[in-house]
């Protein structure tokens, strides 16, 4: 099934196309598209088992005896057509679609100067190839029912998308699952890009696009020159693949909450025992997490300004004389599994001495426990998995773990502890990354899916605060957190040139994986 670039949607018929009937393009479809060649509205599509658009000034069609493409973008066809007065804006060759959505509160609401940007946006590519860039606030709309991710819905039928996510680390979760909620593939679908507005930004950082936001004067002003070398380097970026993990986080029934800061900057119960929240980039169990739900209270507009808080908070948080959430305390155990039956990757229960010698035991006393899917966490300075000084269970279950590295796609977590929060707020204020050693970091494992079972109190609340990409949480009496492997999508790196195509064909050979999506979180950073 062949698929063609599509960038537009409008009511109504494109003139060139009525007059071009009978030629063997088969049934027509209404489906109230534009004509990508001309810019003319176009309701045409030849439908069957080798639909494609179809119009002559695009030079798109589909043999109804072969089902093979007659031809793709014909300049020439549209100017034919223009001269006629039937395609009043002839474009210059092909097209290349693309989607922006932003976060408009990120940032210090800077995502919402990019919707000054005029549209449609389109940027000249080599080859003969035109860049056409729609924009969308991602705050409009209900969840589910959001204009334009319906309108990539229906791109999506005719060829890959680049979809570029303005905004920070939850922006980038909180649009892949409304695409996921409009009916989006997002395995095979979409090529996934981004603009950094948050705080962190660490898969901007992984991916390329760099940690901090770009200036916007240069972005929006005059003829948007800063947005068109964006464009340029969207349309290039290489596709890598990169796994997206589920974690659904359950409480007790009768003692437990989950609690999040909501957007008045106080904690409220989300009402819920069980949640699920979808994972790019890391989670972690422990102070950090505690000083970060702080950290959120009092968020300022400036990403300095939030990292400053944040260290403030750690070394609060820190103190010799502060109370202080060690893993040890509330977690009783790690499974290689999606129950507390599966086999066990350390315990901290308090066992006969004989059955203790054979369970794997955390080493030291850490305070932070880590689930990595990239390696550059709390804005790129940290680094843990690459730095980690030694293994954190006793007995070794993997001698090799010191030798593994850490990979995005090969469907693993990597989980580590570490001791020294007083070093972060250092990290943060100077720029400059600390090995990881000097957090005592220590490996303890590379798998899945994996469940963690927390500790039980018959008389006291077990408080717990976690974090997933910069969305924090506080647990109290939890039961357990499970993870697993959602989907893999395909993400545009920036820095890796990559030969602009002329079309995006679809690879169906992708291992699926159940589709879910949390709750609307439309002040993610």
């Amino acid at each position: 099934k062949p698929y063609f670039p599509v960038f537009a949607w409008a009511p109504g018929i494109c003139r060139a196309r009525r007059r071009s009937r009978g030629a063997g393009l088969g049934p027509i479809l209404h489906l109230a598209l534009r004509c990508g060649g001309c810019a003319m509205p176009s309701s045409s599509r030849s439908a069957g088992p080798s639909c494609c658009v179809s119009c002559p000034a695009l030079g798109l069609g589909s043999s109804a005896s072969t089902g093979a493409p007659l031809g793709v973008g014909d300049p020439s066809a549209c100017s034919r057509a223009a001269s006629q007065r039937s395609c009043p804006q002839p474009l210059k060759g092909r097209i290349l679609p693309m989607f922006l959505f932003v976060n408009t509160k990120s940032g210090g609401q800077r995502g919402a100067k990019l919707m000054q940007a005029p549209q449609p946006f389109r940027v000249d590519l080599p080859n003969n190839i035109v860049a056409d860039l729609q924009i969308f606030d991602m705050l409009e709309g209900a969840p589910g029912q959001k204009p334009g991710f319906a309108k990539l819905k229906e791109a999506t039928n005719y060829c890959v998308i680049r979809m570029v996510v303005a905004g920070g680390d939850g922006t980038i979760l909180w649009a892949i699952e409304e695409a996921e909620r409009h009916g989006i593939d997002t395995r095979q679908q979409v090529l996934v890009a981004v603009m950094p507005l948050g705080t962190g930004n660490d898969f901007s950082r992984f991916s390329g696009w760099g940690g901090k936001a770009p200036r916007m004067s240069a972005i929006v002003k005059g003829k948007c020159h800063g947005l068109r070398a964006l464009v340029k380097d969207w349309a290039s970026a290489k596709p890598l693949p990169h796994d997206v993990w589920k974690v659904a986080m359950e409480v007790d029934s009768s003692r437990g909450s989950i609690l999040q800061t909501s957007s008045e900057r106080k904690k409220e119960r989300i009402g819920k025992e069980r949640i699920e929240r979808l994972m790019h980039s890391y989670f972690s169990a422990g102070n950090d997490a505690r000083a970060g739900m702080g950290q959120e209270k009092a968020r300022t507009s400036t990403r300095w300004g939030n990292m400053l808080n944040y260290g403030f908070q750690i070394c609060l948080k820190g103190m010799p004389f502060r109370e202080k959430e060690y893993v040890k305390d509330f977690v009783l155990s790690l499974h290689n599994g999606v129950d507390d039956g599966s086999p066990v990757i350390f315990s901290t229960a308090e066992e006969d001495e004989e059955k203790e010698r054979r369970l794997p035991r955390l080493v030291g006393n850490p305070q932070v426990l880590m689930f990595l899917n990239i390696p550059n966490c709390y804005a790129g300075f940290c680094r843990f998995w690459e730095g980690a000084g030694g293994l954190g269970v006793a007995p070794v279950l993997n001698p090799e773990l010191l030798r593994k590295d850490l990979d995005p796609a090969d469907g693993h977590l990597e989980v580590l502890t570490y001791s020294s929060l007083l070093m972060e707020p250092m990290v943060s204020v100077t720029t400059q990354a600390l090995p990881a050693h000097r957090f005592n970091a220590k490996r303890i494992f590379s798998g899945a899916p994996m469940y963690l079972k927390f500790a039980e109190e018959d008389q006291e609340d077990v408080c717990v605060h976690v974090q997933i990409d910069g969305e924090f949480f506080k647990l109290v009496n939890p039961i357990s957190i499970t993870f697993e492997h959602h989907r893999k999508i395909r993400v545009l790196h920036g820095g890796i040139p990559n030969e602009i195509p002329e079309f995006d064909e679809i690879d169906s050979d992708e291992s699926g994986a159940t589709d879910s999506a949390s709750a609307d979180e439309s002040d993610a950073d």
